[in-house]
């Protein structure tokens, strides 16, 4: 990789504190985060913090590759004008950051951990929509196209306004996606398992022909995204929906973990090989 623009944040310095490398201690939308905990959690949370700095915090533990997500994080910050902070536990310290830079594959590369499928989900409207025009298009394509569409990154996250210009994959078996479904439901951020909803479609798509194909955009935070539009064909494997999970309808309410789980097994059998629940990625 090439160098990218980013600085190390001093020790002790958290995401909460002052920006240490302004005058004021102020943020605005030129900055950014990424933050390394001691702590082994892994199950990493991102938005717009108090102080204004959109940061991503995770801890070190856990089965994602941090060196990979820190190298995409810098990449696509830097890519969109902003400055990151980076700050890692002490024995990390620079040499591991530039150690991922430096060993991280370029994104159109299938790397080691990528999984084989991603996912993404959307509403029964969305779906139809999908369906009528061949593809997904992004947040800020269907508002300038007239479709009235919450952003619920920006609005609710604080996420930079280029978020919008991308479409979200996630790992096939991660239970995120449902969460959209159902923020978008209720109008507000659902991020509870286990409350009904109504589920719309999840869709399945060739993780690894999207990243050979060089659509793939990584940003160290998600599993994928794609920029303003993704064809289904021939990327799509299958759709899943109420209907091909609960033909007769007996099911009388739908949980996101629990159509996470279903259509899981469902794709599963599509595909001949088992296709895992990933709680909380």
């Amino acid at each position: 990789m090439d160098a990218f623009n980013y600085l190390l944040a001093p020790p002790g310095w958290t995401h909460e504190d002052p920006n240490p490398f302004t005058a004021d201690g102020g943020y605005g939308p030129q900055w950014s985060c990424f933050r390394i905990r001691e702590e082994a959690d892994a199950r990493g949370v991102n938005g717009k913090w108090p102080n204004g700095l959109f940061a991503y915090v995770v801890g070190r533990g856990g089965p994602r590759n941090l060196a990979a997500d820190l190298a995409d994080f810098i990449q696509y910050e830097s890519l969109h004008g902003r400055q990151c902070i980076i700050s890692v536990p002490a024995d990390m310290g620079r040499a591991f950051v530039e150690q991922a830079l430096t060993e991280t594959p370029d994104w159109p590369t299938v790397r080691l951990d990528d999984p084989k499928w991603l996912v993404h989900s959307t509403t029964a409207q969305g779906w139809a929509a999908i369906q009528a025009c061949g593809e997904l298009r992004a947040q800020a394509r269907l508002r300038r196209e007239g479709v009235a569409m919450p952003n619920l990154g920006g609005d609710w996250l604080g996420e930079p306004a280029d978020y919008a210009d991308y479409i979200i994959l996630a790992n096939a078996g991660a239970m995120a996606p449902e969460f959209v479904v159902a923020s978008r439901n209720a109008n507000r951020l659902h991020t509870e398992p286990d409350t009904p909803y109504t589920p719309g479609a999840r869709l399945f798509f060739d993780g690894h022909r999207l990243i050979r194909d060089g659509v793939i955009v990584r940003d160290g935070l998600h599993g994928a995204k794609m920029h303003d539009h993704l064809p289904l064909d021939p990327y799509l494997v299958a759709a899943v929906t109420p209907a091909d999970l609960d033909p007769e309808g007996e099911v009388t309410a739908w949980t996101p973990k629990s159509f996470c789980v279903a259509a899981l097994e469902y794709f599963s059998g599509v595909v001949g090989e088992p296709v895992p629940y990933e709680h909380w990625e």
